[in-house]
Formats: C-alpha cells, structure tokens, sequence
C-alpha cells in the first residue's frame, strides 16, 4: 500500500510592516515637565508599641519606621527603671502594660491605652546617627523629694511647671521641654554611654504622669502634627497607634505648651 507524501502545511505569515518612528514628546521652548519631587532617604529605626484593643485584649508589635523627631518623641521620653504612679501602686515603667490606670499627677485616674518604646544607643553605635543626648535631672531639684531618685528623661520629654514662670507667660501652669530647665548643676545633660530603652505612654485622656514625684506629660503628638508630616508620613505615623484613627482621637491637651525658648525667657526673668 502507497502512501502519499505528506503535504507541508501552509502558514500565514503576516508582512513585517517597517518600524514607525517615534517622534520625540513636543514641549514648547523653555517648557519641560516639572521633576518629581524626591523624598529624601530616611534612617530608620525599630519601634516597640502595645496598645489597648477594642474589645480589651493587649496587642503588640514591631516596626520600622522613620528616624525623624516627630516619631522620636512618641517612644523615648522616660527612661527605664521610673516608677510611674497607677491603681496598683508605683510600678516600673518597662512593667506597665496597656489597661492598667494611672494616677496623674494631678490625682485623676486615666486608662493607659498605648506604651512604646525604643533604644537609644551611645556615640559611634551605629554608623551616621548621632549620639542622642539626655536630661537627668538630679534628686531633690526642685526640693522635698522632688523627684526622688534622679529621673532621667529623653531630648523632648516635657514636665508640668506651675510658678511665676508660668504665670509670667499667660499660663497657671505649662509644660516645658525638660531641657529648657538644664542648669548645669541639678539638671544636667548626659549621653549615654551604653544602650538605653525609653518609653512613652499614651493615656485615654491627656495629661500628666506621676514619675517619681515629677509630673511628666503624658505623649500627645500636638494640635499641628498634621502640617509638620506629608500625607503618608502622617498615614504611616498615626498607624503606629492602632487604638486611634485620627490625630483628633488624642483629645485635647491637659495644659498648653511652651517651647524651649519661651521656657528660657520665662526662668531667666
């Protein structure tokens, strides 16, 4: 039996049109589109937080997030080992936890919802970040007890004052950047020598914590930490408080602010 060869089958082949040239996007002399901005690289460090949920459980985690002041100052305003004042009685800050209640300085008793924390680390530590300096404000400062023992504070924790200082400035009492009242004598400013873990504590309402016998305010980020932040900065900042949805969830804040030179002014009158 023949078989017939088999036949080649027949392919369309489309034609190979010739490239079309592209011509270059037009732009009216001296007219070029404006170049992106470029965010500038950060240095990041790692952030400890616990928080209250919803339903009253405790929640933890880890990040990495931005070392810029605006975050700083939300984990390292006191220092390990401070005895903060609670329902419980004075409990060293690394062993408070979300839930407890606090005695504020003021005698009023709020909710903890939020604690963070982070480590400062001494000078050369870590290539390119600067040595962060502390202020130690030394035993009996401010007279009978106050604080007792020494208590140590980060670069931008602030203490409740209540004196003619104050009252000079408008205010029957304000907080102040610790770092204001350095005097080279019974506060001064130190920098770490080893590594150091801070805390910071965020109460249902704003107000002041029982550190020591000194009354330390408790974190809120300010009324203008919108405008210091873009939005995804400010996106990534307040998902750091997972209790929260907005920055209008801190509340008001206990007492005004003065800045540091306005403090200055006020203890050098």
């Amino acid at each position: 039996m023949m078989h017939s060869a088999p036949q080649a089958a027949t392919l369309a082949v489309p034609a190979i049109l010739p490239a079309k040239k592209l011509s270059a996007p037009f732009f009216p002399i001296g007219a070029r589109p404006a170049p992106r901005p470029v965010r500038p690289a950060f240095k990041t460090r790692r952030y400890e937080t616990m928080w209250l949920t919803a339903d009253g459980r405790v929640d933890s985690s880890t990040r990495v997030a931005p070392a810029l002041p605006e975050f700083e100052e939300a984990f390292s305003a006191i220092a390990r080992g401070t005895l903060i004042e609670t329902t419980k009685g004075f409990v060293a800050i690394e062993d408070l936890e979300p839930g407890m209640v606090a005695v504020t300085a003021g005698g009023r008793r709020e909710i903890i919802t939020w604690i963070g924390s982070m480590t400062l680390f001494p000078a050369n530590a870590i290539p390119g970040v600067a040595a962060t300096t502390m202020t130690r404000i030394t035993a009996d400062a401010f007279g009978g007890s106050c604080p007792m023992p020494d208590l140590l504070l980060g670069a931008q924790a602030r203490i409740l004052m209540k004196n003619a200082r104050t009252r000079a400035a408008g205010f029957d009492a304000a907080y102040v950047p610790a770092r204001s009242l350095i005097d080279g004598d019974v506060i001064i400013e130190v920098t770490p020598i080893a590594p150091m873990t801070m805390f910071h504590v965020v109460l249902e309402n704003h107000g002041s914590l029982a550190c020591a016998g000194l009354a330390v305010e408790s974190f809120h980020p300010g009324k203008k930490i919108s405008e210091k932040l873009d939005p995804q900065l400010a996106a990534l900042f307040i998902a750091m408080f997972p209790q929260m949805k907005t920055f209008a969830d801190f509340g008001p804040l206990a007492h005004a602010r003065l800045a540091a030179d306005e403090a200055e002014d006020q203890i050098a009158a």
